[in-house]
């Protein structure tokens, strides 16, 4: 009989700890959000800084970067893509964790991304896990279509579909 009061009262006690959680956890959801929305598709580089903590470590493929190789990649997609634009489809949020799925898309009016200008539109997907640490996005796991990407601007072949096995 006595644990259900100790019970009781651990629960209680957590309650501000569960809440404090759900907070951090939309903070940094309007953090990813805006860092999409403002900075990226707004072309406000400048303000890549805010939304960074100075230890950040970004990860693609088998790629590592620094805050400063992740601005000077962002700076050659605005420059390829001039009216480049994100779209937040969707998000979730797990402890420090935030997974942000996106749509990005463009005009392909300059050279930029190690690609030609081809004057072509493009559009693609791509998903984007942060790490926050006091408010700040100070890891990044992203994955992004460019296969969809070269196609559409004309430097790899369209797909034909579904390969089937010769008879």
């Amino acid at each position: 009989m006595r644990k259900g009061p100790v019970l009781l009262l651990l629960f209680a006690i957590s309650l501000p700890c569960l809440a404090q959680s759900g907070s951090d956890q939309e903070r940094n959801k309007a953090v990813a959000r805006s860092f999409f929305e403002e900075v990226l598709s707004r072309g406000q580089l400048e303000k890549y800084g805010e939304f960074h903590s100075k230890d950040f470590v970004g990860h693609s493929g088998d790629r590592t970067f620094t805050l400063e190789e992740d601005l000077a990649y962002a700076r050659g997609e605005r420059k390829a893509l001039p009216d480049m634009s994100f779209r937040v489809n969707r998000m979730v949020a797990e402890r420090d964790l935030v997974a942000v799925h996106v749509t990005v898309s463009g005009t392909n009016t300059q050279a930029g991304m190690g690609f030609p200008a081809t004057g072509k539109k493009i559009e693609s997907d791509g998903v984007t896990i942060f790490r926050f640490k006091d408010g700040k996005i100070c890891e990044e796991w992203n994955v992004f279509d460019m296969l969809k990407v070269m196609r559409q601007t004309g430097l790899l072949p369209p797909e034909t579909g579904v390969l089937s096995p010769e008879k």
